[in-house]
């Protein structure tokens, strides 16, 4: 990063200050790394108090986390309707845990306490709907890890004091602080950290006047639809990639989970997750057969749309040959 030095300077000057002036911070909620996500996804551009009171919200409306995975997002949505983005969160919401699930057939990540750091970060930046700043409070939080994460308002507040670069990216600007903050003091400077720049930005984030943050949309091709059904059918994907499409009007395809249980899937042990526009999915290998079917007929258009271009460059070469010889005709016979 640019002017790194003089960077780490006004960060150690910063944090001194921060702990002389406020003291020592509340203390900040840390526990099951599912409940750190959701957190995570809700405190993007929001204080920590209102995200929490938006889990509260969530979590009352539903038994455990497996049954808020299967929610719809605009129903989540209408929960916590006064959040900035609130569609927007509960899609990412929804992704996540319907990621995790996918990987550890429960909505849990216990399975990675303990794991080296590194494996930790690569697990978390395959998790659908995880940004920088969630994935960095995830393990903080959740794995009691070494991370800084910085959400809208720490992340601007940064830029301004110069404790990083004036245009650094998000993810950089974390990995920046996670080298200068001591991992005993990483908990302490973001409680700190947190409390200073929600005071000095908050109405410009509330505002809209910061970068913000988002996760990374879905990919909606086709392509990746068919490798969605061939992991949950055990299928090879068919067809040349060149051939694959986005999505138009009519395909269906839809993707199963398999698991080992599930609130609509107890004793068949399927879980159903649709991943695009289309009817309710079924059970037992139907849903795989019907987006069979859309991925044919969308190799079918494909295929159709390529004969039509050979078949009309055809007609424009036939056309212009025929003209020619007419042209040579004409010339001739006036030449007589």
């Amino acid at each position: 990063m640019r002017g790194a030095t003089d960077c780490a300077k006004r960060l150690k000057l910063l944090f001194n200050s921060l702990r002389t002036r406020l003291g020592k911070p509340g203390p900040l909620p840390a526990g099951d790394p599912v409940t750190q996500l959701i957190l995570g996804i809700l405190s993007r551009d929001t204080p920590e108090s209102k995200a929490s009171e938006g889990l509260d919200r969530l979590r009352a409306a539903v038994v455990d986390y497996n049954e808020l995975r299967v929610v719809p997002p605009i129903e989540l949505a209408e929960l916590i309707s006064d959040f900035p983005d609130a569609r927007l969160k509960c899609e990412d919401i929804s992704r996540a845990l319907n990621a995790i699930f996918a990987q550890e057939h429960a909505v849990s990540l216990d399975r990675l306490i303990g794991l080296p750091r590194k494996e930790v970060i690569a697990y978390l930046s395959k998790i659908d709907g995880l940004e920088a700043y969630t994935r960095a409070r995830i393990r903080l939080l959740g794995f009691q890890q070494h991370a800084i994460p910085l959400d809208e308002a720490m992340w601007a507040t940064a830029r301004r004091d110069e404790i990083v670069s004036s245009k650094c990216p998000l993810e950089e600007a974390q990995q920046f602080l996670e080298r200068q903050i001591a991992e005993e003091d990483a908990r302490e400077f973001v409680a700190l950290f947190k409390k200073y720049a929600w005071s000095e930005m908050g109405a410009a984030v509330r505002r809209g006047e910061v970068a913000r943050i988002r996760s990374i949309p879905p990919d909606r091709s086709t392509r990746n639809m068919l490798q969605m059904v061939s992991l949950a059918s055990g299928e090879p994907v068919p067809g040349d990639a060149d051939e694959m499409t986005e999505l138009e009007p009519g395909d269906e395809l839809l993707a199963t989970s398999i698991s080992e249980g599930g609130p609509e899937g107890e004793e068949s042990g399927v879980a159903r997750t649709p991943v695009a526009c289309g009817s309710e999915p079924t059970v037992d290998g139907k849903t795989v057969s019907r987006a069979s079917r859309g991925s044919r007929r969308a190799r079918q258009r494909a295929e159709k749309r390529k004969q039509s271009r050979r078949g009309s460059s055809d007609g424009r070469g036939k056309r212009r040959a025929s003209a020619g010889r007419g042209a040579r005709a004409g010339t001739r016979s006036r030449a007589r």
